[in-house]
Formats: structure tokens, sequence, C-alpha cells
């Protein structure tokens, strides 16, 4: 007897999904919001996707109005990098990651940031040596690929472990 969709289902593994919108101030560097949850990493804006059947890119539209107040990734942004994270002991789901180009922001429209303290206490906009300085090396590695991306450098696909 084959077997139903959702025994088929319990046969494989599952995971979760984010999307992000990459966003860099009008020189180009890059702005990211720093998590107040654990070991407070510097994040692209972006969140996991609702169970409600929304796609990476609404998500990271969704979640950037939630977290910064602002409308970014409009028109159909281009991918610039999937991101796939092996599910390890802080998270038992491997992760697959979406993440677009949000633009360059004005200084204006960096003026009009609003955080949801509840998830982010500051952003930043740094050059990619100070990052690198900032960030544990595997979060810079995501911040780096996906700036690669946008120069049209590559790689569009990253592999990390949690």
């Amino acid at each position: 007897m084959p077997m139903t969709a959702e025994e088929y289902a319990q046969t494989v593994p599952h995971h979760t999904v984010y999307g992000c919108l990459y966003i860099r101030d009008e020189h180009d560097r890059p702005i990211q919001l720093r998590s107040v949850y654990g070991s407070r990493l510097w994040q692209f804006p972006g969140g996991n996707l609702d169970a409600l059947g929304e796609d990476p890119l609404q998500t990271a539209r969704r979640e950037a109005v939630e977290e910064t107040g602002l409308e970014l990734g409009l028109g159909t942004p281009p991918l610039l990098l999937t991101h796939f994270l092996h599910a390890g002991l802080r998270l038992p789901l491997n992760k697959v990651g979406f993440i677009f180009d949000g633009g360059r922001l004005s200084a204006d429209q960096l003026g009009r940031i609003r955080l949801d303290p509840a998830e982010h206490d500051m952003w930043a906009v740094h050059d990619l040596v100070t990052w690198q300085e900032l960030m544990a090396p595997r979060a810079f590695a995501r911040l780096d690929a996906v700036e690669q991306a946008r120069r049209g450098e590559g790689p569009a696909y990253l592999v990390t472990h949690t």
C-alpha cells in the first residue's frame, strides 16, 4: 500500500526557512541589526517564514517592516545567496535561508529606522573590515558571501554548521 502524503512527510528531514534583505548605505557599506537574544549576533533584517504560506521574499519584506519600520526590497530584488545551515546542538533542524538585495538606504531612510526593542537593540553601518572584526568568523562568512554575490563574484550558495 502506498504511503500517504502525511506518512511520507515523516520520512524526510524537517527544516526551517528564513528570508532576509541585505541593505547598505549610500556608500555600499552593509547595515546590520544587533539581536537582543543569546550571543547578540549582528543580523540582516529578516526572519523565519510564518506558517501562513508566505514565501521567503514575503517573509523578508514583512520582517524588515517589523524590525526597522521601513518597507524594503520592493519590486523583485535579486536573490544574492541561498544559505544552508546543518542541524546542530543549538538548532536540531536544518535551516535554509534566502537573502535578497534590499538596496541602498539614504541618510534620511537611515534616520527613520525604528527598531523593535523586543528583537534588536541597535543597528550599525560599517565597512567589511570593521564587520569582520565585530563578527564571529561563521557569521562574517555569510556577510562576505552576500557581498561577493552582490558584486557578481559569487558564491550564491553557502553551507555552514550551527
